[in-house]
């Protein structure tokens, strides 16, 4: 029988469906085996780690087959020691089983740095060169001077602390400011909607101090207060008054920018 007679037979076209078959059968096999061995489309969301402890995290990621390493170890004030600060990857972040999750823990000690000079500079320069070095603005106070607006004293605890001395990372540092006038008819600047940080500044460069702050009931951990932002102040924004030097203004803090007026307070700081 001739090749091209063949071709046209049953038993050709039998043995050609046959090997088709069996290869279909045998690439859906092979891709339900790596999608079994690789747990294809299954993924484990990285929970929120911040500020457990290390026994904590620990029971945590074994429950979801994950692994840890601690990466570092800073101190922050306001967290406790021995708790996580950050990890990498963010809290939601979705990953395979087995993988690790890198953790920074809160120092139990902080870390000694030296006060940096911030006398002879603006308030605002000030509050960079303490941003930058981890430490904190506290109290502003302002003297009559003929430097306007200049830092004229740093202390920490109501002591002068030379420039070069050794600190702890995270101290609050107030500052004596000087101020040619005796204050004047002004409008209170308008916070809504910042955070404590930035209302400080803005507060600062109008010469005014942070008096008491509120957080209300959706703030509960320390990261919440670092992300709440001004609803309410007093006195209000935008009404006018005599701004004495240092004077302060009362403010509301919330997790969302407007709150209702009757929300619970639960901290005062």
């Amino acid at each position: 029988m001739s090749l091209k007679a063949f071709l046209k037979t049953k038993l050709f076209w039998k043995h050609v469906s046959l090997a088709v078959g069996i290869t279909i059968a045998l690439l859906f096999s092979t891709n339900l085996i790596l999608k079994v061995y690789t747990h294809h489309g299954e993924s484990i969301a990285i929970p929120d780690l911040r500020g457990k402890s290390e026994s904590e995290i620990a029971r945590i990621l074994d429950d979801l087959d994950l692994k840890y390493q601690i990466t570092d170890s800073i101190f922050s004030a306001g967290i406790e020691p021995g708790t996580v600060v950050d990890q990498i990857p963010r809290p939601g972040y979705h990953v395979k089983e087995n993988r690790t999750v890198f953790i920074t823990l809160c120092a139990i000690n902080p870390e000694k740095i030296p006060m940096p000079r911030l006398t002879d500079i603006s308030f605002r320069q000030a509050v960079n060169m303490l941003e930058t070095a981890g430490l904190a603005i506290g109290e502003v106070e302002y003297v009559a001077s003929e430097y306007e607006n200049l830092v004229l004293d740093q202390k920490v605890n109501g002591t002068t602390i030379a420039p070069g001395t050794l600190i702890a990372k995270g101290s609050i540092v107030d500052l004596t400011i000087g101020q040619t006038g005796n204050g004047a008819i002004g409008t209170v600047p308008d916070l809504t909607g910042l955070t404590l940080k930035e209302a400080r500044l803005t507060l600062g460069d109008a010469m005014l101090n942070v008096g008491s702050v509120i957080f209300d009931q959706t703030v509960r951990t320390h990261y919440d207060s670092i992300d709440a932002t001004v609803w309410k102040q007093m006195p209000e924004a935008n009404s006018q008054f005599r701004m004495e030097p240092g004077a302060s203004i009362d403010i509301w803090l919330g997790k969302t920018t407007i709150q209702n007026a009757d929300s619970t307070e639960n901290d005062i700081f």
